[in-house]
């Protein structure tokens, strides 16, 4: 059974969010943006704790945290008494069903409640209905059921005598009400109080992210740190038999002993405890003369035993962990579930689990579990995690780009807030890359692009290691102000253009702004990577029909050149085209693919005629300016640099250009103003920065 998503109203800073989670689920976001509430408000509809009026977002309105919980088993529901068990197996449909807490503005005091659709006419609702019929008897029934009820079937109201059945035909046309005439809305539990069915939920181990952690230390059952060491200390209560009858003898000399009916059996309790009881009642009586009391002294159980455990940790000085550092209770915490782990994949263990399947059914709910701990043992962690997710679902709230990897952590949660609205407010977005390619998962998926998708306020993407060297120093050249690290705007090679497509499908998820810097023969060939409207895609197309005209002469290309094109990572595909065309002797296809190989020849003539014709294409680059797509009209950055720059690899040339140009004028005289007496660079930036 897994909680598969949560809808989050009037809550703190969520003024209205609905995600879908899944069993390993990180939530992602800056700090303040909202990450902890959300993980709370998941706490508070299993646990129901009583809020204060500055818990509400608006104060005028209810709190309210819907959540569907799904893949429910016959295992789950038997936790539920039989009652109340029926009481709810009809709001569940295929497994799934959908419940709600809804918190009053008044008392600030909550309630658990069904969800499901009902009719939208408040006759039909159940209270309504009770009004009407209140009181009446046949004929006044039917007169009512005529009158306020008159969709129904006018025959089968005739045959209506009772309340009863009046409540049945109207249920029965509800029933076959179509669902357009149907909203959905909390009711009432059916089964009555909460506790009814609370036993259906996991039990939950939250540990929150205080650097303070002595109150979520304390060894005691409620604390997170007793539950956690109890999960593997359970384990053990069946074999401790001999204590069991111990206890059970202890049970028999404090208190008296009753049949399942109430009789009682006996009475062997110890002298002094019955002395005990008998003073009591003699002195209540002498004010309450009517009244008998019974004294019962809970005895000691396994469980509570259990979990009175500690751990005394020595490290020079020999005392409790609560008196250690925030690293080490940290680390201790986490050691608990890497050994819960590993111990739960023992034969021993999965047989214990055999026994009492209700054992194992917890929801993990942590608050930055890197705080305080080394990237290694953060890797280690994450591996742990990733462990208990296949039998626990856990969420986590984090800053670390090492809690996302390409076969576990598939679904995020990006908290967001609207700092510009009257009131601040969060916004959470559902983020699935359960769907990525391998590939994309192995060549996207990084420490480093994660860190981007986590954090960056915007993502410019370029093709290559010279743009990450000269683009951030040509921006401070221009303005102090346009600085890449400190505004949060992330450059991020893609290794060429033939990927832009495929990063900005992966950046889009993350809901961050991105922008395009690339060459300028992403004109000629790889324009569809760049995904623009249908008026860049008409102007493009009317530009290199234009070009197409003015080349004539195709120049040989060097040696090198055809190399460089073979290299590329179409080479493969035209092979197996000529291969296969050469088989079927298909020379219409031959000559076909032949033509792709070579057609670098014409491209570089094409390129050339771009370079030499800045009025043929100005009014593309404007165009794509627009959808944050900016061409490099020079060619290639290597075009932009001084003709004295030395000939070597290409980022010892960038290096060698930041190091020669290092003023704004320098810069400036460097290129022609290309549009409003600006060079192209300034124009680029000025978007890229606009708003920050």
């Amino acid at each position: 059974m897994l909680f598969t998503s949560i809808k989050i109203e009037n809550y703190k800073s969520l003024k209205e969010a609905e995600v879908k989670i899944s069993d390993f689920t990180c939530i992602i976001g800056e700090n303040n943006a909202g990450k902890s509430t959300f993980i709370q408000a998941l706490l508070l509809f299993i646990k129901g704790n009583k809020l204060k009026k500055d818990d509400f977002f608006d104060s005028t309105k209810d709190i309210l945290i819907t959540v569907v919980l799904e893949n429910i088993l016959n295992e789950d529901l038997e936790r539920l008494e039989e009652t109340h068990r029926k009481k709810l197996e009809k709001f569940i449909i295929d497994g799934k069903l959908k419940l709600a807490r809804r918190y009053s503005h008044t008392d600030y005091a909550s309630k658990l409640r069904n969800v499901m659709l009902v009719p939208k006419l408040e006759k039909f609702n159940k209270d309504k209905i009770d009004e009407y019929l209140k009181g009446k008897k046949k004929d006044d029934i039917q007169d009512t059921l005529k009158t306020i009820y008159h969709e129904l079937d006018e025959e089968k109201i005739k045959s209506i005598s009772t309340q009863k059945a009046a409540k049945e035909l109207i249920q029965e046309y509800i029933d076959n009400m179509p669902d357009d005439k149907k909203e959905e809305k909390d009711i009432p539990l059916e089964s009555g109080f909460d506790n009814t069915i609370k036993a259906l939920f996991p039990e939950p181990i939250y540990i929150p992210a205080v650097k303070d952690l002595s109150d979520d230390m304390k060894t005691k059952e409620s604390a997170s740190f007793g539950k956690l060491l109890n999960i593997l200390l359970d384990v053990i209560e069946d074999d401790l038999t001999e204590a069991k009858e111990v206890f059970e003898n202890l049970r028999k000399k404090l208190n008296k002993t009753f049949d399942e009916e109430g009789n009682l059996v006996s009475d062997d309790r110890i002298p002094k405890v019955k002395e005990i009881e008998t003073t009591i009642q003699k002195n209540l009586n002498e004010t309450f003369k009517n009244v008998s009391i019974e004294l019962e002294v809970p005895p000691p159980e396994i469980k509570t035993i259990l979990s009175s455990a500690t751990i005394i940790a020595d490290d020079g000085v020999r005392g409790s962990v609560e008196n250690k550092g925030d690293g080490f209770k940290r680390a201790i915490t986490f050691s608990i579930l890497r050994s819960y782990v590993e111990l739960s994949h023992s034969k021993d263990w999965q047989k214990e689990e055999q026994k009492n399947k209700q054992k194992d059914k917890f929801l993990f709910l942590f608050e930055e579990p890197e705080l305080y701990l080394h990237p290694n043992a953060q890797n280690i962690l994450f591996e742990a995690l990733a462990l208990i997710a296949k039998k626990n679902q856990i969420l986590v709230t984090t800053h670390s780009p090492l809690f996302f990897a390409p076969n576990e952590t598939k679904t995020f949660i990006k908290i967001k807030k609207n700092i510009e609205a009257d009131k601040p407010y969060s916004n959470a977005k559902y983020i699935d890359l359960s769907d990525m390619s391998l590939k994309d998962k192995f060549q996207i998926i990084s420490f480093e692009t994660s860190n981007h998708a986590f954090f960056a306020n915007k993502i410019v993407l370029v093709e290559g290691d010279s743009e990450l060297i000269v683009l951030p120093h040509i921006a401070k050249l221009i303005n102090p102000e346009y600085d890449f690290k400190n505004k949060s705007i992330s450059l991020i090679k893609t290794g060429g253009k033939g990927s832009f497509k495929r990063y900005k499908e992966f950046f889009k998820n993350f809901d961050i702004a991105i922008y395009l810097i690339a060459d300028l023969d992403i004109l000629i060939e790889g324009f569809s990577q760049l995904e623009t409207n249908e008026n860049s895609k008409e102007i493009h197309s009317k530009l290199m029909d234009t070009i197409s005209k003015e080349v004539k002469a195709i120049t040989l290309p060097k040696t090198k050149k055809y190399k460089n094109e073979l290299d590329k990572d179409k080479a493969k595909s035209l092979y197996e085209e000529l291969k296969e065309a050469r088989q079927k002797n298909d020379n219409e296809k031959t000559i076909k693919s032949l033509e792709q190989i070579f057609s670098f020849e014409k491209n570089g003539v094409k390129l050339e005629a771009l370079k030499n014709n800045q009025d043929a294409k100005i009014d593309l680059l404007k165009q794509l300016w627009e959808e944050n797509i900016f061409i490099l009209s020079q060619g290639d950055i290597e075009s932009y640099y001084p003709k004295d720059i030395s000939k070597q690899d290409k980022p010892s040339m960038a290096q060698e250009f930041c190091q020669k140009i290092d003023e704004k004028e320098d810069l400036l005289k460097l290129y022609d103003k290309i549009i409003d007496k600006k060079i192209e660079f300034e124009i680029i930036f000025e978007k890229i920065f606009k708003g920050l």
